[in-house]
């Protein structure tokens, strides 16, 4: 029994090994296309096989609080919406209860904010009068944001606005947020929007604990790629190794 001729083996070598680094580079090229900002929107619609002219589609911007905020674009076909079908057709995950006439109160919004008994005893609030809770207004054309009267069920969003929601103790005041302005937060062209091309919400959350949380997983998903198609293609050639020499 023999060894293969080194020239042999470097040959065998890469053609055994040349497969795995190609797929381990694509891999790894579609991780860092996730880290850098492609992969952040959640909830982003694909093409869709049919178009709708004169697609609806309205803002939304959650501030959570140390620095995280979530921006959205919902497209919709009806007139007008509530602010409430707003929020609840965003994407993020919504915890609400009922108060008969009076709508639906928002209790948690993702993880931030109160359970179901606290949220039906004060809306989250607690004997403190500055205490957090989840507040609503809607923006006008000169950036200025108002709290609605009516709250969120009873508002009206049409083409072209936008709302805003806050946790703590102030009304929500983001400054002036264009739907542009939004549309470039989350990588989409309005006009996909608009003609039905993209048919689900886009949403984006950035700032806070999220963007470090999200890049120490693009990371650690990067690594665990690579190496594990480098081992997959130190066994592939161990094993045509043992052949070779047997």
């Amino acid at each position: 029994m023999s060894s293969p001729p080194p020239d042999r083996w470097r040959g065998e070598w890469r053609d055994a090994f040349a497969p795995y680094l190609a797929l381990a580079a694509v891999l790894l090229a579609l991780v860092l296309r996730v880290a850098t900002g492609a992969g952040v929107a959640y909830g982003a619609g694909t093409p869709g096989s049919h178009h709708v002219e004169d697609v609806n589609v309205a803002g939304l911007v959650v501030e959570f609080g140390g620095g995280q905020v979530a921006y959205a674009l919902v497209p919709f076909t009806e007139p007008a919406i509530s602010g409430f079908e707003l929020l609840n057709r965003s994407g993020l995950s919504l915890l609400s209860v009922e108060f008969g006439g009076l709508g639906q109160g928002i209790c948690a919004i993702e993880e931030t904010g109160c359970d179901l008994g606290a949220c039906r005893a004060r809306l989250c609030q607690t004997g403190d009068p500055d205490s957090a809770f989840w507040q609503y207004a809607q923006g006008s054309d000169d950036g200025s944001w108002s709290p609605s009267p009516l709250g969120a069920s009873g508002s009206q969003v049409t083409d072209g606005g936008i709302d805003a929601w806050s946790w703590g103790s102030a009304p929500p005041d983001p400054g002036q947020v264009t739907l542009d302005d939004i549309a470039a937060r989350t990588g989409v062209e309005l006009a996909a929007l608009r003609t039905g091309e993209r048919t689900e919400p886009v949403l984006v959350t950035t700032g806070g604990d999220q963007d470090e949380a999200t890049a120490g997983r693009d990371g650690i998903l990067a690594a665990a790629i690579v190496g594990g198609v480098v081992i997959l293609g130190g066994l592939a050639l161990r094993r045509q190794r043992r052949g070779a020499t047997t």
